[in-house]
């Protein structure tokens, strides 16, 4: 036996969490009702495989937070295992937006209450910050998160094989409700 290198056990882990377009949806609209949005827009490009954008009004991820928001196992919602008891949130564990960047690219943009200005950054497949740069994102009207994620799923080849079954199981449907 031999113990798997951490970038496969991120991908099988991952795996067990964002299974389709509709996981990453949910886990993304989780974490902005978590974060008190009142106003969430989400807009799909080729039913969500090339593109998913999450826009919220929700608090925004401080610059304290960002260097770890998308590292697996970092959450602001519990401390220790007793506070599982009292949970009042959706997500708890961290792992969504970790998730997510094991098989798509994903650019956040946020801003707080306390901020002047949009923040973008730009995350690797391990959730680390690649980049960032200011953004207009956001000014004039409340937008606290906004979350591109891009290419689903063409990452890395099992996934890409569950691209395509996904996409024939729509054209499927598409045509069984032409006929």
């Amino acid at each position: 036996m031999k113990q798997l290198p951490a970038a496969t056990v991120r991908l099988l882990s991952s795996s067990q969490i964002i299974t389709s377009v509709v996981s990453v949806v949910k886990e993304l609209i989780e974490n902005s009702l978590d974060a008190g949005a009142t106003s969430i827009d989400v807009k799909l490009e080729n039913y969500g495989f090339d593109k998913i954008e999450v826009r919220d009004n929700g608090e925004g991820i401080k610059a304290a937070d960002a260097p770890v928001m998308a590292m697996k196992y970092y959450t602001s919602k519990i401390n220790s295992h007793e506070d599982l008891e009292n949970l009042t949130t959706y997500g708890f564990r961290g792992e969504a937006l970790g998730s997510i960047c094991c098989v798509a690219e994903v650019l956040i943009t946020t801003r707080t209450a306390a901020d002047n200005f949009s923040t973008q950054y730009v995350l690797d497949g391990s959730g680390h910050i690649l980049s960032q740069k200011p953004s207009h994102l956001g000014q004039g009207k409340r937008v606290a998160l906004y979350i591109n994620i891009l290419y689903l799923f063409c990452l890395n080849s099992l996934f890409k094989k569950k691209l395509l079954e996904y996409k024939r199981i729509a054209l499927g449907l598409v045509l069984t409700k032409a006929s």
